[in-house]
C-alpha cells in the first residue's frame, strides 16, 4: 500500500541572510542607476563650481592689474600735468624776454634815428650837405 502523505509548503525556518529576489534586484540596480546618475550630475556641477571659481580668480587677478595699471597712469597723468605747466611756463617767460629785447631795440633805433636827424638837422644848416630822402617806417615819441 501506498501510503501517500499530503504536504504543504512551509516556508524554512528565518535564517540569516539575505534573499534575493528577482524585485529586489531590480530595485537594488535601480538604486545603484539612480546613484551613478546623480553621482555624474555631482560632478557636473561641482566641476562647473571649480571652472566658475577658476574664471573669479583670473578676473580678480586682472582687476587687480588694471588697479596698478589705473594707478601707473594717473601718475603719468600728473607728471604729464606738470611738464605742461613747465611748458607753459617756459614759453611765458620766453615771450617776456622775447618783448623786452624787441622793446629795447625799438627803442635804441628810436634814438639812432633820432641822433640821426639832429646830425642830418646841423649838416643842412651849417654845411652845403644834401640829404637824400628814404620813405620811413617808423613813427617819432
Amino acid at each position: 500500500m501506498n501510503n501517500t502523505a499530503s504536504t504543504i509548503a512551509v516556508s524554512p525556518p528565518n535564517s540569516p541572510g539575505i534573499t534575493l529576489t528577482l524585485e529586489s534586484t531590480g530595485v537594488f540596480l535601480g538604486i545603484l542607476v539612480s546613484v551613478s546618475a546623480l553621482a555624474g550630475v555631482a560632478i557636473r556641477i561641482i566641476s562647473k563650481m571649480n571652472s566658475i571659481s577658476a574664471s573669479i580668480s583670473q578676473i580678480e587677478l586682472a582687476l587687480k592689474e588694471q588697479a596698478n595699471n589705473a594707478e601707473k597712469i594717473r601718475d603719468l597723468d600728473k607728471r604729464f600735468d606738470l611738464h605742461i605747466q613747465e611748458y607753459v611756463n617756459r614759453k611765458d617767460v620766453v615771450q617776456m624776454v622775447m618783448g623786452q629785447l624787441d622793446q629795447k631795440i625799438n627803442h635804441k633805433f628810436k634814438r639812432l634815428l633820432f641822433y640821426t636827424r639832429d646830425i642830418q638837422r646841423f649838416l643842412q644848416r651849417d654845411t652845403t650837405f644834401n640829404i637824400r630822402e628814404y620813405e620811413e617806417n617808423t613813427q617819432e615819441e
